[in-house]
């Protein structure tokens, strides 16, 4: 069963009548703040992904107020009494972001083709339904009134945020009870269900962030595709030799690092950074370790000619499928066309491959593997693969629960695995159905599966910052590091040393608002 929300008005509307102290600042963050190309709002192709996360950050300061506080033990949240969002009486209500009547991409597809096969084997049917407005902004408003729905999808980072509030439930007594197998999924996926010791969610589909190289222009330029780069070292020397210029831009470029995936993150990460204590109480966005990350970026970016010059190629390299004409192309998009020789990307960088492949007529020869460790990174780079994911989560407390818990456990299935992922390269969680022919064997869903399958038994870090303040912390650790690209005399150093400083202030206020234990 599939349904439309029935919710009116604008997200502005409804935002400042839940949460009217929070909307002059919400509104003042600037969008594209964690976004993986040049932040000229706008302007840029957004994957889906992106838009998630540019929801994320329009809403962070809404989170400490529309989710309600309290220990993850403790009993569901009720505001004013109120009871639960009506429901047909045979099934439950699951929420998620994209217009499913009309999927568009693998997202909405995968979650169609799931809620389909799973009432076909069941009275229990699922409704899924699209709110209005801000995905994210609606399930918090949701939360505040004490009305979410039974279930409802959460990014990596949001999971996290649910959890820490007391909005979702722990899944460790349902897996017990079921004896529920952790071993049929991928450990990056599980490791993504978990946080502080618990299970929060089941994996739809797991997402995980390496290195692509594009060995035939690599070979090309006198760098063997045999050795891949292992440390930042090699791969500056593999970036410059796969660097050609052409006029004021580039026939192609060897690496870019702030057109890749989560690259902030990711990057100082490969560096051996922590941007939070083990204990999760203090931001370290000055680390030696990250300044260093930061500054071999710049490196890169000032290499070649600096954030104006690669936005100005951006734009002047064919876009990808459905990207509007004069906007910059993404590093993906880039990637595929052979017009650069390594990105951070995903497993879904194979789709933008697969059709720049059809769209050019050509065949890109690809390699994959950790991302490569700087001066201060692990010194075996099998590590430097990061995870994250779109999860199925609970409302904790709901009378319904024991029915969401049975579509998670289908979503995990061969059966359901296979639904999730028959249409692009989202990977199922499920080993069985990542592997099943019919997925390898496909020009639409096998491309690059047989060389990043190995990734996701490795990739148990995570691809952004696992925190309760996950939203605040990302915003504020990216801000002065898009400042210091476009300025050529900013200490970095100090300017992380103040982002630390705000962004404590706010793990401060929100660890503060949580119960003792």
């Amino acid at each position: 069963m599939i349904s439309a929300s029935t919710r009116r008005g604008s997200p502005m509307e409804w935002c400042m009548s839940v949460f009217p102290a929070s909307c002059e600042s919400c509104t003042s963050i600037p969008r594209g703040s964690t976004s993986t190309e040049v932040p000229m709002a706008g302007t840029h192709p957004r994957s889906r992904r992106q838009i998630m996360r540019d929801l994320a950050i329009l809403v962070a300061p809404t989170v400490a107020t529309a989710c309600t506080t309290g220990n993850p033990d403790a009993p569901a949240p009720t505001p004013g009494g109120a009871g639960p969002v009506p429901k047909s009486l045979n099934g439950f209500e699951f929420w998620q972001p994209w217009p499913i009547d009309q999927p568009t991409h693998g997202g909405p597809i995968g979650w169609k083709q799931l809620s389909e096969a799973f009432n076909a084997t069941t009275t229990n049917k699922v409704q899924v339904t699209t709110p209005a407005g801000d995905y994210i902004a609606a399930v918090q408003a949701s939360i505040s009134a004490g009305t979410p729905p039974d279930g409802w999808q959460a990014d990596q980072q949001w999971m996290v945020v649910y959890a820490s509030k007391g909005a979702s439930a722990p899944l460790d007594d349902l897996i017990k009870r079921d004896k529920w197998d952790k071993a049929s999924i991928f450990p990056s996926a599980y490791e993504t269900m978990t946080w502080n010791g618990r299970v929060w969610g089941m994996m739809q589909h797991p997402d995980i962030v390496f290195m692509w190289y594009a060995t035939g222009l690599l070979k090309e330029n006198g760098v063997d595709p045999a050795k891949l780069p292992m440390t930042w070292q090699d791969l500056d020397v593999a970036a410059q030799k796969a660097t050609r210029k052409q006029g004021d831009g580039f026939d192609f470029v060897g690496f870019t690092p702030h057109l890749g995936t989560d690259w902030q993150v990711i990057l100082a990460q490969s560096n051996g950074a922590k941007l939070v204590s083990d204990d999760g109480k203090a931001v370290q966005f000055d680390a030696p370790e990250v300044v260093e990350a930061i500054e071999w970026i710049k490196g890169h970016v000032t290499r070649l000619g600096g954030m104006g010059t690669i936005g100005n190629w951006q734009k002047l390299v064919p876009g990808g499928d459905g990207q509007a004409p004069g906007t910059p192309t993404a590093g993906a998009d880039i990637f595929a066309q052979k017009r650069m020789a390594a990105v951070v990307g995903g497993n879904w960088t194979a789709d933008n491959i697969r059709r720049a492949n059809r769209r050019m007529s050509q065949t890109l020869e690809f390699a994959v593997g950790p991302v490569p460790s700087g001066p201060q990174g692990a010194k075996d780079v099998k590590s430097n693969v990061y995870s994250g994911g779109i999860l199925e989560v609970a409302r904790r407390g709901g009378a319904k629960i024991d029915q969401v818990w049975e579509f998670m456990k289908f979503t995990a299935t061969k059966e359901g695995g296979l639904n999730v992922q028959r249409n692009t390269a989202d990977v199922s969680a499920s080993r069985e159905a990542a592997r099943d022919p019919s997925i390898l064997g496909n020009p639409d869903t096998g491309l690059g599966r047989k060389e990043f399958y190995a990734l996701f038994d490795t990739g148990v870090g995570s691809r952004t910052i696992k925190h309760p303040a996950t939203i605040e912390l990302t915003a504020e650790f990216a801000r002065p590091i898009w400042t210091y690209l476009g300025d050529q005399t900013m200490n970095i150093r100090d300017a992380l040393t103040e982002a630390s400083r705000a962004a404590q202030a706010k793990v401060d206020a929100i660890l503060a608002s949580l119960p003792k234990a």
